[in-house]
């Protein structure tokens, strides 16, 4: 592995990398040319996608919260509602085969079964547990437009 993305070295030990590293590097525990050669093979794949001249400039700033960036969506809500829709399996009780016996409640349990709170973008970078969590948290969040909870789904 040549590289690691951040989000759990929070003691700067946990992960070989960073002041790990360097240190290392410095007690000749990890020869130099080893760094050059993923130092090389990291930014060979930057070249070879022409990243590294006429790529656009970036619009907005996230710690913003996005805000001035240009709409990417285009139709994805109606397309992510088809792709459930249409992923909905609904089993036939044919010859009362499931353990279903007129059911007269249904109980949907958990935290996830509810909203945040704090609101659908209400927890710093989506890091926490409460409510629904439609993605993981760290440096690859978004701020959501839209979220929508298996409550209110139902």
């Amino acid at each position: 592995m040549d590289m690691t993305m951040p989000g759990s070295d929070y003691d700067g030990k946990t992960i070989l990398w960073g002041p790990q590293l360097s240190s290392a590097i410095s007690g000749g525990k990890v020869q130099q040319s080893r760094i050059d050669d993923a130092a090389k093979r990291i930014l060979a794949s930057w070249y070879l996608l022409g990243q590294d001249s006429g790529y656009p400039r970036v619009a907005f700033d996230n710690r913003q919260g996005g805000k001035g960036a240009p709409n990417v969506r285009g139709d994805h809500g109606t397309v992510a509602r088809t792709v459930a829709r249409d992923g909905i399996v609904l089993l036939k009780n044919t010859n009362n085969v499931l353990p279903l016996k007129k059911p007269a409640s249904l109980a949907i349990i958990g935290t996830d079964a509810g909203s945040n709170s704090k609101g659908i973008n209400g927890c710093v970078d989506r890091g926490c547990n409460d409510g629904t969590l439609a993605m993981g948290w760290g440096s690859g969040t978004a701020e959501y437009p839209v979220s929508n909870t298996y409550i209110s789904a139902l």
